[in-house]
C-alpha cells in the first residue's frame, strides 16, 4: 500500500496586495466571495463593521474564515534508471488545495535516464525525385542503426513511404505504372514495424519501390497521422523517446487540399489501417496542421522534418506550428542522413523542456539553477550527462475561482510520457456554506433562506438582508425607501428601491449599495479587458485595484516585474544602458556611443561585435587541451548550441 506523503512542498502562503477597502467592498456579502477574493477574510460574528476584511488585521470578534493552502504528495516514488521501472520525473502525482492569491512552491525533479529506449521511424517520400535518397538511406541503413545504438542500445527502428491520394489531380490515374521502374501509387505504406532487428532496416528501404504522383505537394500529412495514431501497427512503445524523421523534397498536402479529388469528409484522427496500408486516402481529407500538432503533444511525438533546401522556409514556419518538431537539412542526395539524425536525437535529450497549461484561472512560473549558479526563471534546461538530476522550483498561483473548482494540471518534458499531475482543488466555497454545515429555513431569515456563516442566502423569489423582502408581494418586512436614497438621488437613479433596498437596473454594470458604482469607469487595459483581466487587477467601483506584481496604473497594465529586462547574458537592468518601464527596456543615448537599441539595450553602433560576447560560449562546448570540457560560462544557458560537422548541411 502507498501512503501519503505529507508536506514534501514547501507552501508558500501569500496574498496580493490591494486597497485598505476592497475587502469590505458591498458585493462581498457571502463567505464563499470574500475568500475568493486574494487576501480577504470572512468574520461569522456580527459587527458594526463588514464580515470582509483584511486577512492579516485584527477586526473580526468571533470566528475568522480564512482558508490555507493544503498540499501533499500522492505519489513520490524515487528516480529510477531500472529497465521496465524507469521513473525521470519525482513526484508523480500531488494534491494542492488553494484560494485565489495564494502562491505554492514545491520542487520538480528530473533525471534523463541512461540508455532511455528510443523509437525511430523513418517516414520517406517516394515520389520519382527521391530516387537518389532512398538509395542513400539504404546505403547508410547499417550505419545508421550502428550509431543510434551507440546512444541508446534499446533501440527500434522502422520504415515507411507515403506518395499521394490516388485520384485526380494528385495522380494520374489513366495509367497504373507513373513511371519506368515505378510501383502504382499508393497513400502510406508501412514497410518495416519498430523493430529492435536493425539489420532489416537497410533491406525494407532498398525493397521499397520508388513511385509517382502529379501535383508537387505530397501526401506526406496523411502517412504522419497515421504513423502517430496507429500505436500498435507501427509499435509505439510505452516507455521510450519517440521519433519522426518526415523525409521529402516537397512540400505538403493539408486540410482543405483534399476537395481538389472530391474528398470532403474531414479527417477523424484515427488509425486506418489493413495489411500495412493506409485505407482511407479515398475517404478522408488530409488532416490540418492544428491536427498533426496536437497529436505530436498528446502522444509525444518528435517530429523531425528532413527536408532538402528548396523547401526549407516552408518547412520551418511549419516548425513552428506543430508541437516540438525541428527542421533539418538533407543534402541533395541524404547523404549527411545519419548525422542530421545523430545531431537532432542529440539535441531532444540535451535540452529539457518542461510543458505547462496557461490559462486565466492560475499561473504557473518555473525556476531552476540548471544552467549555472544563478536561480533564474525558466522551463529549459541543458542536460550535459546523462543521468544528472535537475531540479525546477514550480510556483502555482490561483488567479481567480474557475467554473470548475477542480481540475488537474499536467507538468510533463515535452519530449518523453512522463509526467506530474496535479489535482488542484480552488477553495471558493467555505465549510459553513456546504450541505450539512448550515442551518436551514432559520428563524433570522425569516424562514425563507438558510443561515450560512453568519448571514442569510434567501430561498427563491426572497431576498433582504433578512430574506423579508419577496418580490412577488406588495408590502415587504424590510420596506424603507430612505435607505435607498444618497445626496437626495434614489439609488443613483440607476435602480429601483424595493424593501429597503437598491435593485440595480443593470447588475453586470452598476452595483454599491447606492448603485453608484459603475464598472465601465474602470480603465480598460491594452487587451481589451477591465482592469487588463483578473489576473492583474479588479474593479473597485469606477477605480482599478492592480494586484501584485502590477503597478497602480490606472488599468493595471504596468508590470514592476524586471526581470524580463535583464539579458540572459547579465545581471543588469537593460544592460546598464536604460530603464525598465512596464517590463520593457527604454534605452538612453550615452555621449561618445549614441543611441542603445535591442531589447535589452545591448547594442549600439559603436558596441563590440556579438561574435565576442559569444565566444566563450562556443569554446565551453569544445574539449581543452586535456580532453575535457569545462563548465558553462555564465549567461550561456541562454543559448542552444549543437556541435555540426558541415555548415552546408545545415543549410547555412
Amino acid at each position: 500500500m502507498r501512503l501519503a506523503v505529507f508536506i514534501l512542498i514547501a507552501i508558500a502562503s501569500e496574498s496580493v496586495q490591494q486597497s485598505d477597502d476592497l475587502c469590505s467592498h458591498s458585493s462581498l456579502n457571502t463567505c464563499g466571495k470574500c475568500i475568493a477574493t486574494p487576501g480577504c477574510a470572512w468574520c461569522e460574528s456580527e459587527g458594526d463593521t463588514s464580515r470582509c476584511g483584511k486577512a492579516n488585521q485584527k477586526w473580526c470578534n468571533g470566528s475568522l474564515t480564512n482558508p490555507q493552502t493544503v498540499s501533499r504528495a500522492i505519489q513520490d516514488d524515487p528516480l529510477s534508471t531500472t529497465a521496465g521501472r524507469i521513473v525521470q520525473i519525482k513526484p508523480q502525482k500531488i494534491f494542492i488545495k488553494a484560494r485565489p492569491g495564494q502562491k505554492v512552491q514545491f520542487d520538480l525533479h528530473y533525471q534523463q535516464a541512461i540508455d532511455y529506449p528510443l523509437d525511430l521511424y523513418y517516414l520517406m517520400d517516394m515520389s520519382n525525385s527521391m530516387k537518389d535518397d532512398k538509395d542513400k538511406l539504404s546505403a547508410l541503413g547499417s550505419t545508421l542503426a550502428s550509431e543510434m545504438r551507440r546512444r541508446s542500445s534499446n533501440l527500434r527502428m522502422g520504415f515507411g513511404s507515403f506518395v499521394d491520394k490516388v485520384t485526380m489531380p494528385f495522380v494520374n490515374t489513366l495509367t497504373e505504372i507513373p513511371c519506368d521502374g515505378c510501383a502504382p501509387p499508393y497513400e502510406f505504406i508501412n514497410h518495416l514495424s519498430l523493430t529492435d532487428q536493425t539489420n532489416n532496416f537497410a533491406p525494407a528501404v532498398h525493397q521499397t519501390q520508388i513511385s509517382g504522383n502529379v501535383d508537387t505537394p505530397e501526401g506526406g500529412f496523411d502517412a504522419l497521422m497515421q504513423v502517430m495514431v496507429c500505436k500498435n501497427e507501427i509499435g509505439w512503445r510505452n516507455e521510450s523517446l519517440r521519433m519522426i524523421i518526415f523525409s521529402t523534397d516537397a512540400e505538403s498536402h493539408y486540410s482543405g487540399d483534399g476537395r481538389l479529388g472530391g474528398v470532403i469528409e474531414p479527417n477523424d484522427e484515427l488509425c486506418h489501417m489493413q495489411r500495412n496500408r493506409y485505407t482511407h486516402g479515398l475517404v478522408q481529407d488530409y488532416p490540418s496542421v492544428a491536427q498533426i500538432s496536437n497529436n505530436a503533444r498528446k502522444l509525444k511525438m518528435n517530429v523531425i522534418f528532413a527536408v532538402t533546401e528548396n523547401v526549407k522556409i516552408t518547412y520551418e514556419m511549419l516548425k513552428e506550428a506543430i508541437y516540438n518538431s525541428q527542421t533539418a537539412i538533407l543534402k541533395g542526395d541524404s547523404s549527411n542522413v545519419v548525422e542530421l539524425i545523430k545531431e537532432q536525437y542529440d539535441k531532444l535529450t540535451q535540452d529539457v523542456i518542461m510543458d505547462y497549461p496557461k490559462n486565466d484561472d492560475f499561473e504557473i512560473k518555473m525556476f531552476s539553477s540548471c544552467k549555472g549558479n544563478e536561480r533564474k526563471e525558466t522551463n529549459t534546461c541543458f542536460v550535459k550527462k546523462k543521468g544528472d538530476t535537475i531540479t525546477f522550483n514550480v510556483q502555482l498561483e490561483v488567479k481567480q475561482c474557475p467554473a470548475r473548482k477542480t481540475q488537474k494540471i499536467y507538468i510533463a518534458p515535452s519530449s518523453i510520457n512522463e509526467r506530474l499531475e496535479i489535482d488542484l482543488e480552488v477553495d471558493c466555497e467555505c465549510d459553513c456554506e456546504k450541505t450539512g454545515n448550515f442551518l436551514p429555513a432559520h428563524e433570522r431569515c425569516n424562514r425563507q433562506g438558510d443561515l450560512k456563516c453568519g448571514v442569510c442566502s434567501c430561498h427563491q423569489n426572497f431576498w433582504g438582508p433578512k430574506c423579508g423582502c419577496n418580490t412577488n408581494s406588495v408590502s415587504n418586512k424590510e420596506e424603507d425607501n430612505s435607505a435607498c436614497e444618497r445626496n437626495g438621488e434614489t439609488c443613483s437613479h440607476r435602480g429601483e428601491c424595493k424593501c429597503g433596498a437598491c435593485l440595480c437596473y443593470d447588475p453586470e454594470r452598476y452595483s454599491g449599495q447606492f448603485c453608484q458604482c459603475d464598472s465601465k469607469k474602470c480603465a480598460v487595459g491594452p487587451n481589451g479587458k477591465i482592469c487588463s483581466g483578473p489576473t492583474q487587477g479588479r474593479c473597485d467601483c469606477e477605480g482599478c485595484v492592480c494586484f501584485e506584481g502590477w503597478k497602480s496604473k490606472p488599468d493595471c497594465s504596468c508590470s514592476d516585474n524586471t526581470s524580463s529586462c535583464v539579458p540572459p547574458t547579465g545581471v543588469l537592468e537593460c544592460s546598464g544602458h536604460g530603464e525598465c518601464v512596464c517590463g520593457e527596456c527604454v534605452c538612453r543615448i550615452e555621449q561618445g556611443k549614441g543611441k542603445f537599441f535591442g531589447k535589452f539595450c545591448e547594442d549600439c553602433s559603436t558596441c563590440q561585435d556579438k561574435c565576442d560576447d559569444l565566444k566563450p560560449c562556443v569554446q565551453y562546448k569544445l574539449p581543452n587541451e586535456e580532453g575535457e570540457q569545462l563548465g558553462i560560462p555564465s549567461g550561456c544557458d541562454a543559448y542552444t548550441m549543437l556541435t555540426v560537422q558541415d555548415l552546408n548541411g545545415m543549410g547555412y
